[in-house]
């Protein structure tokens, strides 16, 4: 590893820390009641309990009969007379006598001392309200109070609501959900060459990436997240900017100015307005300027202007972080997958993370190293699915070695 420089699993531990430690300081006010329909993506950061038994009757899990003598497969096969009907969401009427069966629908509650249900496919008619069992049947075709989940059990425990997550809480009589407040987060932008999407640029300009993309992760790790348009390589705009995101939002995250040029403004002026610096400069590709400090339980990111480096070192370390700020562990899917084709690269003194796309070959999935010039070349993630990661000291993979690929797009 170069000397001076943190290890990129070192620097996590840190800033997740820091997470953890705003959500804590933070309390009860970090937390917000909302109704289930606004609740998709949103952080559960405590354990729910079932407030009832799952199903809370006895039902049937087949449309069919009833009965309550014999046992299932040893049921003689009738006829049997038929004395009701009992369709979901009716109360379930006395138990059938002897010789009787009650035709019941899917989910319908089953009288008590019910012995099966015989499923309708394995009956006939046997004259005007009479049925016979035409197969023996291989189950009681009953699913019984509280089965699948008992009151008090754990419904949910933290994380990230998904669809799934929202049906359990309804069945289980919740009406609103307690989440985390989204965390705050700012992202600016510094660099004289950038120029907003869509402007005519002008001789050595580029298009603002780093800005739009920002956001877009910060939104999609369940923040709010606002975007300030470029600022120049101008100290006393600079600090205005950062001054004014500060006072406002719980992250903010700058890309550019980090580095060791005579432009690179941002750690000087962070440490102006007293933000204290964590680490600078990580073992890592790309993101070898990394700057991260804190203000109270306000956290800076300072990350490299190549929009590559950008992306992976949101990915990196604001994702987990943001997850951290919700009272949320976040580790990202990972998969050890054999390597489609050979994996070089010219150094081995940083942990590298490359680009690599997922195919099926000869009936195995594989991971594919994609087409990689460098932390410039943003064109690179329109392929790629995950991130290979190459630790100190290895020099490449060749081809069906294995390697650890962090999931983008799952």
């Amino acid at each position: 590893m170069s000397e001076g420089l943190l290890h990129p699993d070192e620097a996590l531990a840190l800033v997740v820390e820091a997470g953890r430690a705003a959500y804590a300081a933070g309390g009860t006010a970090l937390l917000e009641r909302v109704p289930l329909g606004e609740a998709l993506g949103r952080v559960l950061p405590d354990s729910v309990l079932s407030t009832l038994d799952h199903p809370p009757f006895d039902k049937s899990a087949m449309d069919g009969f009833a009965v309550a003598e014999g046992r299932p497969g040893e049921a003689r096969p009738g006829p049997w007379r038929v004395v009701g009907t009992l369709a979901a969401g009716a109360p379930a009427p006395r138990t059938p006598g002897v010789g009787e069966a009650l035709r019941v629908m899917t989910g319908a509650p089953v009288p008590v001392g019910t012995s099966f249900v015989q499923r309708v496919e394995f009956t006939e008619a046997a004259g005007e309200d009479l049925v016979r069992f035409t197969e023996p049947e291989r189950g009681a075709n009953i699913i019984r109070r509280g089965e699948n989940l008992r009151a008090g059990e754990l419904l949910l425990s933290p994380r990230r609501l998904g669809p799934g997550d929202l049906g359990l809480l309804a069945s289980s009589g919740y009406a609103f959900a307690e989440v985390a407040r989204r965390p705050r987060v700012s992202v600016i932008s510094t660099g004289d060459e950038l120029a907003p999407a869509g402007a005519t640029l002008g001789p050595a300009m580029i298009h603002d990436s780093n800005g739009p993309q920002l956001c877009a992760q910060a939104l999609s790790a369940g923040a709010e997240a606002s975007f300030h348009s470029a600022v120049r390589d101008d100290e006393a705009l600079l600090r205005e900017a950062i001054e004014g995101a500060l006072e406002a939002e719980d992250v903010v995250i700058l890309s550019g100015g980090v580095s060791m040029g005579d432009f690179d403004h941002v750690p000087s002026i962070l440490a102006s307005l007293g933000v204290e610096r964590v680490f600078h400069r990580i073992a890592m590709r790309p993101g070898k300027p990394t700057w991260f400090g804190r203000l109270g339980t306000k956290a800076v990111f300072g990350l490299p202007g190549n929009p590559l480096s950008t992306f992976v070192n949101f990915e990196v370390f604001l994702r987990p972080h943001l997850a951290a700020r919700c009272g949320l562990a976040w580790r990202r899917p990972v998969l050890r997958l054999p390597l489609g084709s050979a994996l070089e690269r010219g150094g081995s003194d940083r942990v590298e993370y490359l680009p690599v796309r997922l195919a099926i070959e000869e009936g195995r999935t594989v991971a594919l190293p994609l087409r990689y010039h460098g932390s410039s070349m943003l064109s690179v993630l329109a392929e790629a699915e995950g991130l290979a990661r190459l630790e100190i000291g290895q020099n490449g993979v060749e081809k069906g070695g294995f390697v650890d690929v962090g999931l983008l797009r799952a």
